[in-house]
């Protein structure tokens, strides 16, 4: 039965004499069990349970989590007794009707369970389910201690430090010998078990923080606590949220301390008390330009009327596609519906929810996987409760549970961030348009420059084409020049002493140095992009030829001279630099490449008068560094930044008047058929960085390949002609978005049954390739072949039509499975991949 099918009116079920049924999909950890089952409704809830619902139901001798997805009076139980539901953990559905159609849509499309997909996307914090805990029962007596084992010694000296559950355990030994050490614990008395709960059970309203009579005349000693003091007396009466307060006012600890001590109260904040209303919604009166009106015009009636529809808008840098969203927002929200902006990035997000703050207050939230377990929830029950109905976050608030989306907007929406590469690999931007439809609203897919799938949808008039060719103000698009690096290559350094001496060459031409220098001098601000971490791609002897490399994949370690180490960007690992070459005991370890450390550390030895910061994961990780970068570019203290691609994503920086690109061929050398694509989007965005205020800009771009179409398009800003020679040769080659495409990945622990089972998925599917239907590419070893520890292979699969690959996938799949589960061989299907690595 489909979701239209299982929105059944809960006015008039009360009225059934028959007890009614609900079907419920379970969320909680039950590994191979049934993952839909139905359950009896309590009379207690026949009047308010209705699809959508988180409940808490039995399975076995366990509670867990589950959602409702029909309800009736004549639902199938397989001829047996239906239990009844424990409890409806919310007072309104987690999800509405049209969130639910897109968890089916998700599954199908995807080709995973329904289970499975709604486990990938509720906070894990919302999985409540009961779970096995142990404690110390009583204490064995000498001749008993004598004869335990080791393993039972260590299980009670585990739990001599306060109860634990039995997965805890696990992490002793052997998982089937802990668990029968434990059951022999437990029959002896020397442990007692219990059964707890985990996850959090039920809504948390957001509180208000107010000063108590007794705060006003507090005295006190305390930094932290006089800073609270001082902001709670700007918000006399009114009170200011508790997440608020943190965020302005430091530790958590000291606003306990003041509520242990009765000098602030707590007060819950019903979520009715922040529905939106006219007044709540300001818009300054800034002059748009006819285009950003024509757009508004073009989409406005949509949220109106009700109606779905996919809008590509095609702006170019700083021609004001922000300020489309926000009145488009503000359309949406005085007809009473709620709002999804996505981002592709955590770092733009921040920017993203200032501006929309500073138009709708708290009603605008912010919702990423880098919170905590509550924020993350009290995130997601704030729009539950319809306190924020403007969300936004990257690719995983798609999901966040709004009731009546009336807006969604993909910012970015070519972005790779979109998507999700490791569970489900969906991807949000195509969600966002499958949700527009589910919940009769627009979509507004922006981009400077579109993706080729995007663009073509638009062409062919499945999407709305609308576009702002002209920056704000009339401001001119940045002047780009190129720059031949084969006309400026740096020569090497004889080795000396000198460690400096021996450091890598960084290629900066004399062009691009000047050009910093000159900007200096004019107090204008500096973007230079290099789209590489670190500061020496790996260490190498020059004695041995060895190259350090990551233990868990097939890639060298990257050396990072700020704390010494040599770091993997795909697993993560990292250890102290050695002095000493492993291979050969010499002292011949040279850094060789250079990333944007090393980068940063060369121009400030050129310009030393320069204030220089560096954005990259590996400094912007650091909680408040992020912000602290983009205020030092707002207010004027910074005058070069060094980054990856984290800068060219949408930030409005008015004084950057020059953008060097140091390496434009990094991506054109990645083996994927959007290596052309990804560099023309790379350029043309970091370039948009430039000339946004008063003050024209300027962009260099080092190449070693000057004439590339992607390189000579990006300098000309020609988004069309660049599309028109991609699409030509994709065309020819039969692939996306003139054809479908699948990437089988096969990956396990050991080479030799991966490249087995990879060979079998290949025979397999090709039963099926016809030349009009089918094409299969592979089996061949990924281009990074071990991630993880992990041996990884892939199959490529290309079709014309979406259903006639789906079909020969399930085949493959179901034939597959058991021989890839005995050889602990992980077979997954990537519908439309955009990662190829």
């Amino acid at each position: 039965m489909d979701s239209a099918a299982r929105q059944n009116s809960v006015d008039t079920m009360s009225d059934h004499r028959e007890p009614l049924r609900a079907r419920v999909v379970i969320v909680g950890s039950v590994g191979n069990e049934v993952e839909q089952l139905t359950y009896a409704v309590p009379p207690a809830m026949t009047a308010n349970i209705q699809p959508g619902h988180r409940v808490l139901v039995p399975m076995r001798s366990r509670r867990v989590t589950g959602i409702v997805l029909e309800v009736g009076p004549d639902l199938d139980t397989g001829g047996v007794t239906p239990k009844p539901i424990l409890e409806m953990l919310e007072a309104r559905p987690l999800f509405d009707r049209a969130h639910l159609q897109l968890m089916d849509f998700l599954a199908s499309y995807y080709m995973t369970s329904l289970a499975e997909a709604y486990r990938s996307v509720i906070p894990a914090t919302a999985r409540v389910e009961s779970q096995r805990l142990l404690q110390v029962g009583a204490e064995p007596n000498p001749l008993a201690a004598a004869t335990l084992t080791q393993l039972e010694r260590a299980i009670l000296a585990r739990l001599a430090r306060g109860p634990a559950p039995f997965n805890a355990l696990k992490k002793l030994g052997n998982a089937k010998e802990v668990e029968a050490a434990t059951n022999r614990l437990i029959a002896q008395g020397f442990v007692d078990q219990r059964d707890g709960t985990r996850g959090r059970h039920r809504e948390n309203l957001p509180e208000i923080i107010k000063l108590s009579d007794a705060g006003l005349h507090a005295k006190l000693r305390g930094t932290n606590q006089r800073a609270i003091i001082d902001t709670l007396a700007q918000h006399l009466g009114d009170g200011i949220r508790r997440d608020e307060l943190e965020q302005k006012s430091g530790p958590r600890e000291a606003l306990r301390g003041l509520i242990e001590r009765g000098i602030v109260e707590v007060v819950p904040l019903s979520g009715s008390a922040h529905q939106a209303t006219d007044a709540t919604i300001t818009l300054p009166t800034l002059d748009l330009t006819w285009e950003q009106t024509a757009a508004i015009d073009e989409i406005i009636p949509a949220i109106q009327q009700r109606r779905t529809s996919t809008n590509l808008l095609w702006g170019v840098t700083g021609s004001g596609k922000t300020e489309v969203y926000v009145r488009l927002t503000a359309e949406a929200l005085k007809a009473g519906r709620q709002v999804i902006i996505l981002v592709p990035e955590i770092a733009l997000a921040d920017q993203v929810v200032r501006a929309f703050r500073e138009r709708f207050g708290a009603l605008a939230a912010i919702l990423h996987s880098a919170q905590n377990v509550a924020e993350r929830w009290s995130a997601w029950m704030a729009a539950l409760s319809g306190e924020t109905r403007v969300t936004i976050g990257p690719r995983s608030a798609i999901f966040a549970p709004l009731h009546d989306a009336g807006l969604i907007v993909v910012d970015e929406e070519h972005d790779p961030a979109y998507k999700q590469e490791e569970g489900i690999r969906y991807n949000a931007r195509d969600l966002a348009v499958a949700l527009g439809r589910f919940s009769n609203c627009p979509v507004v897919l922006g981009s400077a420059t579109p993706s080729a799938e995007s663009y073509a949808n638009a062409r062919q008039g499945r999407y709305k084409l609308i576009r702002l060719a002209n920056r704000v103000g009339g401001r001119d698009l940045a002047s780009v020049e190129i720059l031949d690096l084969r006309q400026h290559l740096p020569k090497k350094p004889e080795r000396e002493e000198s460690e400096d001496a021996a450091l890598a060459p960084v290629p900066l031409a004399p062009a691009l140095i000047d050009a910093l220098r000159a900007n200096l001098a004019v107090k204008g601000q500096s973007v230079i992009f290099l789209n590489r971490r670190g500061f020496h791609n790996f260490l190498q002897c020059h004695l041995c030829g060895n190259v350090i490399a990551c233990p868990n994949c097939s890639v060298s370690l990257t050396f990072h001279l700020r704390d010494r180490t040599v770091r993997c960007h795909y697993c993560g690992v990292s250890e102290d630099a050695p002095e000493m070459c492993r291979e050969c005991d010499g002292f011949g370890l040279e850094g060789q490449g250079f990333g944007t450390e090393r980068l940063a550390h060369a121009i400030g030895e050129l310009i030393p008068d320069a204030r220089i910061e560096r954005m990259d994961s590996d400094t912007s990780g650091r909680r408040g560094a992020r912000s602290a970068i983009v205020e030092g570019l707002r207010d004027g203290t910074i005058d070069i930044v060094v980054g990856t691609q984290m800068i060219t994503k949408g930030f409005d920086f008015p004084g950057v008047t020059l953008v060097g690109v140091v390496m434009a061929d990094l991506t054109l050398n990645i083996p994927d058929f959007r290596s052309a694509e990804r560099t023309f989007q790379l350029l043309t965005q970091v370039a948009g960085r430039a000339g946004r205020g008063d003050r024209p800009g300027r962009v260099l771009i080092q190449t070693y390949a000057p004439h590339h179409y992607s390189v000579r398009a990006a300098r000309d800003q020609d988004y069309a002609r660049f599309m028109r020679r991609e699409f030509d040769l994709r065309r020819e080659l039969s692939y996306p978005p003139f054809g479908r495409m699948a990437l089988v990945r096969i990956e396990g622990p050991e080479a030799t049954p991966v490249s087995t089972i990879a060979a079998r998925v290949a025979t397999i599917l090709s039963r099926f390739a016809q030349p009009d239907t089918i094409r299969v590419l592979g089996p061949a070893p990924a281009p990074i072949e071990r991630l993880r520890q992990r041996f990884r292979w892939q199959v490529v699969v290309k079709s014309p039509r979406l259903n006639d690959m789906r079909t020969a996938l399930a085949a493959m799949r179901s034939q597959i499975a058991a021989e890839a589960e005995r050889a602990a061989v992980r077979v997954g299907i990537d519908i439309d991949p955009v990662n190829m690595m």
